[in-house]
């Protein structure tokens, strides 16, 4: 990111919260249409948090990446502006909003720009959506594949390649019941992802034996 570039997305942004978003939160078309956070994401880092595939959705019937304390761990994330109005709430149902300090991120960018956007933070309420209740996924709530293939093109529209091995190095307990529901999605804020997009995942999860 550029210091102009900052400077156009920081005019941008009148909300007084900063979200983490460590999961569907990272894709900017389901951020959009399912919760109007029309702004584009800015890649972070955040310490002390693990990310796994433990938050159980009981209406939805299915298994989510969720973000716990763990003093030696750090995930991937993007910074989200917010309102925390109900449309957000409503979607971080199954999570509580956790206050993350400025001395948990790591911004990946040059002096100029960590040093702009470090003073805006500071202005800012800084949340991480923590898992209230860790239960690996099952048969009865399987992680399903328009979830995954949600968060991945996040990183992929973001990051490239480079963020979506990071996502999936970073995230815990990937041996999990899954179900290949691309044709017809479960997850009920599914991206538009592309076919190009299903090919870069389906090649990283094989990869890595997932």
């Amino acid at each position: 990111m550029t210091p102009a570039a900052l400077k156009k997305w920081l005019k941008a942004v009148d909300e007084p919260h900063v979200i983490m978003g460590y999961g569907s939160l990272m894709n900017a078309d389901s951020r959009h249409r399912h919760s109007n956070i029309p702004h584009h994401g800015i890649a972070v880092s955040v310490l002390g948090f693990e990310r796994a595939w433990v938050t159980r959705s009981l209406p939805e019937k299915q298994t989510y990446v969720g973000a716990y304390q763990q003093a030696d761990a750090w995930l991937n994330a993007q910074l989200v502006p917010s309102h925390l109005d109900p449309s957000i709430q409503q979607r971080e149902q199954d999570y509580r909003f956790t206050r993350v300090s400025e001395a948990q991120l790591c911004l990946p960018y040059d002096a100029e720009v960590n040093e702009t956007l470090a003073s805006w933070l500071s202005e800012r309420d800084l949340w991480i959506c923590e898992t209230l209740d860790i239960h690996p996924a099952t048969n009865d709530f399987p992680v399903n594949q328009s979830y995954i293939d949600t968060c991945l093109a996040g990183c992929l529209e973001l990051g490239g390649e480079a963020a979506a091995r990071e996502f999936i190095h970073s995230t815990k307990a990937w041996n999990h019941p899954r179900v290949n529901d691309r044709s017809s999605p479960n997850y009920p804020r599914a991206a538009r992802v592309s076919a190009a997009q299903h090919t870069i995942i389906d090649g990283l999860l094989r990869e890595y034996g997932y």
